[in-house]
């Protein structure tokens, strides 16, 4: 979201009232419930909770996990609320237009369709359903899937902050600790001296070779990094 600040001092809210009150009961009950019961569930909800509780998320056992307060503050309930909302939103809102974009692009393009339609009844015919091992092994539509989120990026563009100093040398730029940085990713992702003939849509771009001849960030519809959205996983 862009000047936050604007959009507060004018009292702007981007979803009617009700429907935010609602959530936000909604979010309240479920922290105060688990509270009262000592619910206790590995879910998104308990980290938000950890994380208006202590400030940290309590270590699992996986590497990710810390044990000791970060720098960051606790979250507030409003915040936690909003986060859970972000959440809610974008495991949904993305999911569906990228499905949208991919069978807008397969009825545009027939023979891009029946190479899939193709794949998916072999995959039928050896496993007899779809299992999430068959649908492993869909490589073309793995590679539409790819190719969608390359020409219909659910985010346009990112927004990072510098967590050190750097030197770019080929622009010979220095950039600050605690710059703000916008990346560019639609942009990325149309360039023709990257991806040539942007606008085509070629599930082809993700052949094994092609993609080993770009550069690893020339494609992040998820983002890169530590905060790399966890949906990649599901692709």
């Amino acid at each position: 979201m862009f000047a936050p600040q604007i959009l507060e001092f004018f009292s702007i809210s981007l979803t009617p009232r009700e429907v935010s009150s609602f959530y936000m009961n909604m979010f309240r009950e479920n922290v105060e419930y688990r509270d009262k019961h000592n619910v206790v569930r590995h879910d998104f909800m308990n980290l938000l909770i950890q994380l208006m509780k202590k400030g940290y998320v309590e270590s699992d056992g996986d590497k990710n996990g810390i044990d000791e307060p970060s720098t960051v503050s606790k979250l507030t309930m409003t915040e936690a609320t909003a986060q859970s909302y972000v959440f809610f939103a974008a495991g949904f809102e993305t999911s569906s237009t990228t499905a949208t974009f991919a069978l807008y692009e397969l009825a545009q393009h027939h023979d891009i369709q029946d190479k899939v339609r193709e794949e998916i009844d072999e995959s039928l015919t050896k496993h007899g359903e779809l299992t999430y091992d068959a649908i492993n092994e869909m490589t073309y539509l793995h590679k539409v899937i790819n190719e969608t989120l390359r020409k219909y990026p659910p985010l346009p563009l990112l927004n990072r902050i510098c967590t050190k100093d750097v030197y770019l040398p080929i622009v010979n730029v220095h950039l600050p600790k605690g710059t703000a940085i916008t990346i560019p990713v639609y942009g990325l992702h149309h360039d023709p001296l990257i991806y040539p003939d942007p606008e085509k849509f070629d599930p082809e771009r993700f052949n094994t070779d092609a993609v080993k001849k770009r550069h690893p960030y020339a494609y992040m519809p998820f983002g890169e990094g530590p905060r790399i959205c966890i949906g990649k996983k599901c692709i």
